[in-house]
């Protein structure tokens, strides 16, 4: 890992995408636009090619700035659940620290949301509280309902994304298993390891 501080003017060689060859390059600031097209990170040093002026380089100091430009892109999730899994959610983060907000709603669905995704927690226990949910909360007509709404990074909608393909559940089934299974592991689980680390979030986002 290349952790060496740059400077503006500063000389260095890259390989050179358009040039196809190894070239001498400047280090100056310049608006990167991301790869997907969507988007730019403004004004970060970079390594541009003397020769054809294509960026060819980003050093290590440039990628938090890179990655909070990222970050700040967002996607709204939305969902109308029975209001008994907003009330679910609230008693949860209420039991982890009682001085939590409603915004403390946001941080435990990303964990669980991010753990399923990735593997550290198997699908099919996302499944089983499926399974579980339907069973136990049966959803009648002219039942009260309450609308989730959350704004997430890219990458967190694409983990929703993720389960709703490999579960082959809709959105709205995702959010309300992954609400089910924070109520099992919190309301009635209560482990004290688990407790402790969502401890240390509530006071982290508070």
């Amino acid at each position: 890992m290349n952790t060496k501080l740059y400077e503006e003017g500063e000389k260095s060689k890259a390989i050179c995408h358009s040039c196809q060859q190894l070239v001498n390059s400047t280090f100056a600031r310049r608006n990167v636009p991301f790869s997907d097209g969507k988007g730019e990170v403004k004004d970060i040093l970079v390594s541009v090619c003397d020769v054809c002026d294509e960026v060819v380089a980003i050093p290590a100091q440039s990628t938090p700035a890179i990655r909070e430009t990222r970050q700040k892109e967002v996607k709204a999730i939305e969902a109308q659940l029975p209001a008994i899994y907003l009330d679910m959610l609230d008693l949860a983060a209420y039991t982890i620290d009682s001085a939590s907000s409603t915004e403390f709603r946001k941080v435990l669905m990303i964990l669980y949301l991010h753990r399923f995704a990735s593997g550290e927690y198997p699908r099919e226990r996302l499944m089983r509280a499926h399974r579980s949910a339907v069973a136990r909360f049966k959803e009648q007509r002219g039942a009260a309902r309450r609308r989730l709404s959350m704004k997430v990074t890219p990458r967190i909608a694409e983990d929703i994304k993720t389960l709703t393909e490999d579960t082959e559940m809709n959105q709205t089934e995702v959010i309300k298993s992954v609400i089910y299974q924070i109520q099992i592991d919190v309301i009635e689980g209560r482990k004290p390891a688990l407790m402790k680390e969502l401890g240390a979030l509530a006071v982290i986002s508070a």
